[in-house]
């Protein structure tokens, strides 16, 4: 059966990876996980001994450099191909021309990777493979996705090993999970727009596991490794409150231990569900402010929710004893000092708990972008893809 290694070059758990992992092992492949900064000068050779036929990276943008050193350092100590998937790789398909790319998966991968590594193992062509994108006599091949998976269930629970044989990630303070895909709402500056694209899909589906199977791979992660807060990184964890309903009491009497998450302004309006996550052990919670300016926030960057709704919700976390960390952006398209200094101004009066702040990055394809290319914001000769990471 076929060999895939995964390669990082800094410690990350990749939930993507984690479930390739799982579904090809599922069915006869073998991976790995081999991270740079953790096997030092034993890299290359940790690696030869696992012996793969592929070596593959998720990629986002901002990392894609340091995939691309590892896929051309690959081809000089291994000799294998490379298959490169990720965000990245749904915004920038094309990069499949470049030389350190054998295949490009986009989109959602674990089908394509299993029919890619069960092609290679019958020594049959793959090019014409769902999802893949590769490139023959100096053509590009490109295939369509296949349709988004609705039961992932289907994707079994894997052991974290891949990653928890670093000490720094198995005894890591946090432990991210996802219960579910997707995101109901459509910011202007985030990759889902680009997601709804490629899989031509104008509607907001977002899938999620059944209670049981999240909870499965809990209590497996629970048991075997140390666990002292988790953190549930799906885009909007309150979508859903009948699956929520279902989840937190199972959670709290099987679990018990203490979760953040990511909400949104606009949905923390019920003292039943705040009262749900505090109960539950949720003591802090992540929410996209993005800009203390209503004008940045909704027409810029299609946040779509109000200071007031921002202070209401802050509020009522506060009362039930959750705090509050923000994400804020600086530097957006048309952004003015004075509402730059709004994002600190309403962070400060709501009495934010910490507030994390990054600078935009121009994402092409995305709504944002279009405003600042449009306002004379971007030097279009300087393409995305291009900038190092």
């Amino acid at each position: 059966m076929a060999r895939i290694a995964f390669l990082h070059d800094l410690p990350f758990e990749y939930p993507g990876i984690l479930s390739l992992c799982a579904y090809i092992e599922k069915y006869g492949h073998k991976s790995d996980v081999f991270i740079q900064t953790e096997e030092g000068r034993h890299f290359w050779d940790r690696i030869k001994e696992f012996n793969p036929d592929w070596v593959g990276f998720s990629v986002v943008v901002g990392n894609h450099t340091g995939c691309f050193r590892l896929a051309r350092a690959a081809r000089d100590n291994l000799g294998v191909g490379t298959i490169f998937g990720g965000l990245y790789t749904s915004f920038y398909p094309n990069a499949v021309t470049r030389e350190e790319i054998d295949v490009l998966i986009r989109g959602e991968g674990e089908e394509a990777l299993l029919d890619l590594l069960n092609a290679y193992d019958r020594g049959e062509d793959y090019s014409q493979i769902p999802n893949l994108w590769t490139k023959r006599n100096g053509k590009i091949i490109s295939n369509p996705v296949r349709p988004f998976e609705s039961n992932l269930d289907k994707y079994p629970v894997t052991d974290r090993i891949y990653y928890y044989k670093y000490p720094k990630l198995r005894d890591a303070y946090f432990k991210y999970f996802m219960t579910g895909r997707g995101c109901p709402f459509n910011c202007f500056f985030c990759f889902n727009q680009v997601f709804r694209k490629v899989y031509n899909y104008e509607g907001h589906q977002v899938r999620r596991y059944s209670p049981e199977h999240v909870l499965e791979e809990l209590m497996f992660c629970k048991e075997k490794y140390p666990m002292n807060r988790i953190v549930f990184a799906d885009d909007i964890f309150l979508i859903q409150p009948k699956w929520l309903a279902q989840f937190l009491p199972l959670y709290k009497k099987e679990i018990g231990i203490p979760f953040s998450c990511n909400v949104r302004a606009d949905m923390i309006v019920s003292e039943d569900i705040v009262q749900l996550l505090r109960e539950s052990g949720c003591d802090y919670v992540q929410v996209g402010l993005e800009s203390g300016s209503a004008r940045v926030r909704n027409d810029i960057l299609g946040k779509r929710f109000s200071n007031r709704q921002f202070y209401g919700a802050v509020d009522l976390l506060h009362r039930h004893g959750i705090r509050v960390k923000t994400f804020n952006i600086l530097g957006n398209p048309t952004e003015t000092l004075e509402e730059a200094l709004e994002t600190m101004e309403l962070n400060s009066q709501a009495g934010i708990d910490y507030a994390l702040c990054a600078i935009y990055q121009p994402y092409e394809q995305t709504k944002t972008y279009e405003i600042a290319r449009k306002r004379g914001c971007i030097d279009e000769k300087s393409p995305m893809e291009d900038i190092p990471g």
